[in-house]
């Protein structure tokens, strides 16, 4: 009997003994010499032998193994618990933010919150990297709370989140450089609910917003992109809704905040303009896109908007009315054309292109389109038109095994009323997915549009359904039905015949001659969806363009290696005298200096007059 007392005793101390460990981290510092890029989020993990299910830790960050200690942004308190998507036992998935600083002796730490005697630190330092600053003529900062004109001959630096306020308008010169912050500081231009951004490039001179870092240097997440807040609904109750993540102040709604009464509201305008490497995590998974839009209203103009490198979404509407033309995504991490919370905007002519290697945990797609969060029905409902894209995705051929995190080229789900006409979809691991039982009973009550569009090379099911029981009549042969008119060439993304499909910097996404996307579109109206609505213009191609090109010369396919300079200050031109040939002017007379307006500003100017003849001058005044 004694034996058997001892046996569970020292079964006892040995539980005991475990139960009292500290825990072991395994990610960052497992191994030696890792480097972390700054402003970049990577995955914390820790062995489970050494912790017990349902414990709450702390994660810390330190430049010596003895601190001081700073606490990770929002990882203060994470459950090792299989909790969500992106907390499991073991692992929190894009816990850690690499600190915007340069170091060869960074330390993690993890504490338990319920005896914070027991901690454990990374084994190995970490070297964490951080780009040298482009350099900058001009910081903008704070809040912008009057009229503001940038202009193109200087390159201007982002100091932290800059709000623009109503009812300031900023206005920025075609040909501008506007770069973020410091990477790994978070930076973004807001434009909020009553101010303009009036960005008007041209196609030969667009205006930039980029990130900080020099040419070869900058990766998806240096800033955090252009934010635009306005006036029209959006389906969140009490019609107004702050930015996630933890920055809106509900005791200050003029930033932030987003949404009102008014469809016909006016941010703006945006005209060939480049938005690149945006999308900084504010919380752990909730990043900022490209491009943030909330309950802008169809009073602002959109055309010709490229957004590469995004870090989570490319374009990403919540809510409003904004339509838009001319649209590019080029290597989003998550979705390029994301709609939310009643967006009901028109969108016409997009592109987007895809990298094999980015896509997110949260699995990404050219489109993702709900009504809210969570498939509520409420009003108004996202209701979107999109008509004449091309998605091109990570498969250049179906032999290729798909990198697991693509989906489908488009997932219609959570009750949305989204319209997709005249597109083109190709090399997708899956066609289209209809997800949960209200956008299926939509579908099947002809809410849901997906018409005259085409997929090539899809490597496993045209249309999937998940997420909840379809309606009666409604089932995986819906997407073929005759009268919808969409096609599928399975196994070839050749067959679709673009040009260049999937080269990163020689990416051309035009139609040879030939092609079945030159034909085929059709903008006849056939139920609730406007498709005949004057804003469409009535094409035949299928896709985002025929045999011409219109993201020439503006879009750039090489963002990462691009050299950024300002614009060089117009020489003065003067206009008279000598704006002619064969201007004669006598001696001893007085007559007018003119010069063009244009290329001045307001400042003084030295006049060298010269002539051929040494003895006397015209007088000139």
């Amino acid at each position: 009997m004694k034996h058997i007392a001892s046996f569970f005793l020292a079964i006892i101390a040995l539980s005991s003994a475990i139960l009292a460990q500290n825990p072991k981290i395994l990610s960052p510092g497992g191994a030696q010499f890792e480097i972390y890029r700054a402003g970049s989020s990577y995955d914390l993990v820790w062995d489970t032998t050494t912790t017990t299910q349902g414990q709450r830790f702390r994660f810390q960050f330190g430049t010596s193994v003895s601190g001081p200690w700073t606490d990770l942004t929002g990882a203060t308190n994470v459950l090792d618990s299989n909790a969500s998507s992106t907390v499991r036992r073991g692992r929190f998935i894009g816990g850690f933010r690499a600190p915007s600083l340069q170091t060869l002796t960074g330390y993690i730490r993890m504490v338990l919150i319920s005896d914070t005697t027991r901690f454990g630190i990374s084994t190995n330092p970490i070297v964490v990297e951080r780009p040298t600053p482009t350099k900058i003529d001009s910081v903008l900062s704070g809040t912008i709370t009057n009229n503001l004109f940038l202009s193109n001959q200087k390159i201007y630096g982002l100091k932290g989140y800059v709000h623009v306020v109503s009812p300031a308008t900023l206005t920025i010169q075609a040909g501008t450089i506007i770069v973020g912050d410091t990477v790994g500081v978070n930076s973004a231009l807001v434009i909020n609910r009553g101010a303009k951004i009036i960005a008007n490039g041209t196609a030969t001179l667009p205006i930039v917003m980029t990130s900080s870092a020099p040419p070869g240097e900058r990766r998806a997440g240096d800033w955090g992109g252009l934010l635009i807040y306005g006036k029209a609904r959006i389906n969140n109750p009490g019609g107004e809704a702050a930015q996630e993540g933890g920055v809106a102040d509900p005791l200050d709604k003029t930033k932030w905040y987003y949404g009102g009464t008014d469809d016909n509201d006016n941010s703006g305008s945006l005209q060939y303009v480049r938005v690149e490497f945006g999308g900084i995590a504010l919380q752990p998974n909730q990043e900022l896109n490209g491009i943030t839009m909330g309950g802008v209203g169809r009073g602002t103009t959109m055309r010709y908007v490229q957004v590469s490198y995004a870090n989570d979404d490319g374009f990403e509407w919540f809510g409003g009315s904004v339509d838009a033309k001319y649209l590019i995504s080029v290597g989003a991490l998550d979705d390029d054309f994301d709609t939310d919370n009643g967006f009901s905007g028109r969108i016409q002519y997009g592109i987007a292109q895809r990298y094999t290697t980015r896509a997110d945990q949260s699995t990404s797609q050219a489109f993702e389109a709900d009504n809210d969060a969570t498939a509520t029905y409420n009003q108004p409902y996202s209701s979107a038109i999109f008509s004449n894209i091309t998605a091109i995705g990570p498969l250049a051929d179906t032999s290729f095994t798909p990198n697991a995190r693509f989906g489908a080229a488009a997932q219609i789900r959570r009750n949305t009323r989204q319209a997709i006409y005249n597109s083109a979809f190709i090399g997708w691991p899956r066609g289209i997915e209809i997800a949960q039982t209200p956008t299926m009973n939509a579908a099947n009550a002809d809410s849901v549009h997906i018409r005259n569009n085409a997929w090539y090379g899809v490597k496993g099911t045209w249309l999937n359904l998940a997420g909840g029981t379809a309606p009666s009549g409604f089932d995986a042969n819906w997407i073929a039905k005759a009268a919808y008119s969409n096609v599928l060439e399975k196994g070839s993304t050749t067959a679709a015949g673009i040009d260049n499909p999937f080269s990163d910097v020689t990416f051309n996404p035009s139609l040879k001659q030939g092609s079945p996307l030159l034909t085929g579109a059709n903008f006849t109206r056939n139920g609730v969806i406007a498709i005949d609505d004057a804003f469409f213009d009535k094409v035949e191609f299928r896709g985002a363009m025929g045999s011409t090109r219109w993201d020439l010369p503006w879009a750039n396919y090489d963002p990462i290696n691009t050299t950024y300079k300002a614009q060089e200050p117009p020489k003065p031109l003067i206009t008279t005298p000598g704006g002619a040939a064969g201007e004669v002017y006598r001696a001893g007379i007085s007559y007018d200096l003119k010069w063009d307006t244009t290329t001045t500003r307001s400042e003084e100017h030295t006049s060298e007059l010269q002539s051929r003849v040494d003895i006397s001058y015209a007088v000139f005044c």
